[in-house]
């Protein structure tokens, strides 16, 4: 085929396609499945498409192959290390030919926590220079990647208006102004610029062997064991999990279906358990984010865990380097500090990276300082500080509640409700009487039924607002699901103030 574009750099099968229908004038999008595939069946897939060998027979053959493009122009690198070497394999067989619709259930897409997302994204401020540059709009794959919510250089993402699964199943949308209005453009926020770096990162990966799950499970067991959150063979589960919910804030998690809350076997725990199966891009950078330093690199640590050996021992000695003895003894020095003020493991927590810098550099040193911190035999019954616990229990509530503060958009905030948002559901309940201060601020912040349809309404009233309607009374308490049969008798009373209020103005 004569005329067929070249893809650019970062950019997806999917824009590829779509430009070429564009340069070819083609305006029927079978017509185009004819010229491209041969097959006018093959579904316009955004992140992991199939057919690629065709693709090969329309492209310089010296510069592309089917592994080259699915490295370099698909979203299959995101997923590729946290499988297993087998299903990789598979999986770029299939993306050569015709998965039949197996590759996402293969690589866990449609049992994934982390769903995909409903439209395309795209930079506004990257598109005027791509039509700067090249002449025309494309699709860049690190756009589509969910988590990873901002351009590096220029802000936040936008949402065009086109989806990603729609019914026009077998149509290629190109990247054009109507789709992709060019909106100013919000700053990018902390976490979407910690996880677009190491996505970028990602999708930079050369083709390379997946660590096994024995691997996996090594690492985070190491991981654990560095930042003082384990013991032998047993992980503690609540420090880890403390350090994460300190470290990523509950909304976010709730956001990207990534909550830790319950008491029961979680995504968390699971991860650093025996590996049974595989876990998604943005559970493995949330929890690495979480327990390395700042200065983290997802490809070091895939280059980490490939070099694991397999049946030795979990934990290693570290000795120290020569090179890094000015370095640690800055760091003997502050751990030091830590310590005539913290016990071992409020330092740890409160600093994990120097903890953790210490454990893999200077690990006897470590072991032996921290000897002469450790408290002494604690008689029976009194092990548990309560006060300290309460205080504990408390601010995790607090933090909660400032986070949920502007959201009208929840359930009933009652008193379980609350507890079940906590670490320590079990703990709590069957000890409520010793922690006075989580006491009163479920009694202060338990949401009773008036407040709760009031809270209702009030997001119904928003919405009105914001898009200029006049709704009748009954089409408000539908939108709420409400009745005047399960009102209380002050609901009424606001929803008639609102009323006037609304008629009025």
């Amino acid at each position: 085929m004569l005329n067929f574009p070249v893809p650019y750099l970062d950019e997806l099968i999917y824009s590829l396609v779509a430009r070429a229908g564009i340069h070819l004038g083609l305006t029927s999008p079978k017509q185009l499945l004819d010229e491209v595939f041969a097959n006018r069946h093959v579904i316009a897939t955004v992140d992991l498409p199939n057919h690629l060998a065709a693709l090969i027979q329309l492209l310089p053959q010296s510069t592309y192959d089917v592994v080259q493009l699915a490295y370099s122009h698909t979203l299959f690198p995101i997923y590729a290390p946290f499988n297993s070497e087998e299903k990789r394999q598979i999986c770029l067989k299939q993306m050569a030919g015709s998965s039949q619709g197996a590759l996402h259930s293969r690589l866990g897409m449609a049992a994934s926590r982390v769903k995909q997302l409903h439209r395309l994204r795209y930079c506004p401020q990257c598109l005027q220079e791509q039509l700067h540059q090249v002449g025309e709009y494309y699709w860049q794959r690190s756009w589509q990647v969910i988590g990873a919510d901002c351009c590096l250089l220029h802000g936040s993402l936008a949402t065009a208006t086109i989806e990603r699964h729609s019914s026009h199943r077998h149509e290629f949308f190109a990247a054009a102004p109507l789709s992709c209005p060019i909106l100013p453009q919000l700053a990018a926020d902390e976490l979407a610029i910690r996880i677009t770096c190491q996505v970028h990162e990602l999708l930079q990966q050369n083709p390379d062997i997946s660590p096994t799950f024995s691997q996996w499970s090594l690492f985070y067991h190491q991981l654990a064991t560095s930042v003082g959150c384990a013991k032998a063979k047993q992980i503690q589960h609540a420090a880890v999990h403390e350090l994460v919910s300190s470290h990523w804030s509950y909304k976010w998690l709730k956001q990207h279906g990534l909550t830790i809350d319950c008491e029961m076997s979680n995504w968390l725990q699971a991860i650093f358990r025996k590996h049974r199966k595989s876990f998604s891009y943005l559970e493995h950078i949330v929890v690495l984010d979480s327990l390395l330093p700042e200065s983290w690199s997802i490809t070091a640590v895939l280059d980490e865990v490939r070099n694991i050996k397999t049946g030795v021992s979990l934990i290693k000695t570290n000795h120290l380097d020569e090179e890094k003895v000015g370095q640690s003894k800055n760091y003997r020095e502050r751990w030091q500090h830590l310590l005539a003020f913290y016990s071992i493991k409020q330092a740890r927590i409160s600093h994990p990276a120097l903890y953790a810098w210490l454990y893999r550099n200077d690990k006897d040193w470590l072991l032996k300082i921290n000897q002469t911190f450790h408290q002494g035999f604690i008689p029976q019954g009194a092990k548990v500080d309560w006060r300290k616990r309460d205080l504990v229990y408390v601010r995790q509530l607090i933090r909660l509640y400032n986070e949920l503060i502007w959201d009208v958009d929840s359930p009933r905030r009652s008193a379980k409700w609350w507890l079940t948002q906590t670490t320590y559901i079990s703990t709590i309940e069957k000890n409520l009487y010793r922690l006075p201060i989580t006491q009163s601020f479920l009694k202060r912040y338990n949401e009773d039924i008036s407040s709760y349809q009031i809270r209702r309404l009030t997001q119904v009233f928003i919405e009105i607002k914001m898009q200029s309607q006049d709704l009748p009374r009954w089409r408000i308490l539908r939108k709420a699901g409400l009745s005047d049969e399960r009102m209380t008798s002050e609901t009424t009373k606001f929803l008639n103030m609102a009323l006037q209020y609304l008629r009025l103005n």
